[in-house]
């Protein structure tokens, strides 16, 4: 009978063990594909959060190497969550050029255009990224006030959840209209004191659910990478993807920081699921490692299920 007891002991903390094990292999080597393992791997910051309790009940029963194994999992999960609330804003670029910018899903035209118009002007936004943007909700913009604070545009506005656009204090330049499921207006913004121009983007990729996983790959794919050598690239709103997402790691690793991430951020979330009463981090803004990141924040808007997300740059300053 003991030696049942030792087995059945050890069969228990393997099972508890196990998915946590599983999940940290799956996240380490970026091989999550398919539904639903591909977009539950959002949730690996509550995964991580939670890695302590195979080590806990294994440590219980005294079965020494699954709390090895188990001990190993909590070890690279921690690794690879916290830094994101550990992670200090930079200093401004010494003579650099500071700018403001702002990611806002307005939930098929529902968020509240006054609180969007309110937070901007208490930030002191220069650029406006809206996802979900309908030909409404730019009325109702600029009846708060888009139209004064945000002369310069770029614009899709479509039904539904398929509009973006751009808003800017400054020039948008050769703006461009790319054909995609979702509408993702991109230009060359024209900042003061800041040599050439910022390719700036909206973004909105489609939600990785079932049928959809293959066009949420190839849309990811198809973001413009860093030019580190080349004109300075900004990336910003709602990805559909968090940096537990290879996909998503991949295109930053072309020389991008994630804002949020860079200033210890990286674990509020920015979108709630109606279903669920968690939040995961979905909404990006995606710097030139050649820009200094420092700030960056969250905040609701009412009527609408994604949180604003703001930060702010220091773009390197014209040569003189």
């Amino acid at each position: 009978m003991p030696g049942k007891r030792v087995t059945v002991r050890g069969a228990i903390a393997l099972a508890v063990a196990a998915p946590w094990a599983l999940w940290t292999v799956v996240r380490v080597l970026g091989i999550e594909d398919g539904h639903p393992l591909l977009p539950a791997m959002a949730f690996t910051p509550y995964v991580a959060a939670t890695a302590w309790v195979p080590v806990l009940l294994a440590l219980v029963l005294r079965r020494w190497a699954v709390a090895a194994l188990a001990g190993l999992a909590m070890a690279a999960l921690t690794l690879t969550v916290a830094p994101r609330a550990l992670h200090s804003p930079q200093e401004p670029l010494p003579g650099g050029t500071p700018l403001s910018v702002m990611s806002a899903n307005l939930l098929r035209g529902h968020g509240s255009a006054t609180a969007v118009m309110s937070l901007a002007r208490r930030r002191h936004v220069d650029v406006l990224s809206l996802q979900e943007l309908t030909p409404d909700a730019i009325l109702r913009l600029d009846r708060a006030g888009a139209r004064d604070r945000f002369p310069y545009r770029v614009l899709d506005a479509r039904a539904g959840v398929h509009g973006s656009g751009l808003m800017s204090r400054y020039p948008l330049l050769d703006a461009h209209k790319p054909s995609s499921s979702l509408a993702m207006p991109d230009a060359q913004l024209a900042v003061p004191g800041v040599d050439g121009t910022v390719f700036v983007k909206a973004i909105h990729v489609v939600t990785p659910l079932h049928d959809e996983i293959p066009v949420w790959r190839d849309e990811l794919r198809a973001l413009p990478p860093a030019t580190p050598d080349g004109r300075l690239r900004l990336l910003i709103g709602d990805f559909n993807a968090t940096l537990d997402h290879h996909e998503l790691r991949a295109l930053i690793a072309t020389g991008y920081r994630d804002a949020a991430d860079a200033t210890g951020n990286g674990l509020h979330g920015t979108y709630r699921n109606g279903r669920l009463p968690l939040t995961i981090a979905i909404d990006h803004v995606l710097v030139d490692r050649r820009a200094h990141i420092t700030a960056a924040s969250i905040h609701p808007i009412p009527g609408s299920d994604h949180r604003a997300l703001l930060a702010t740059v220091s773009l390197p300053s014209a040569r003189r």
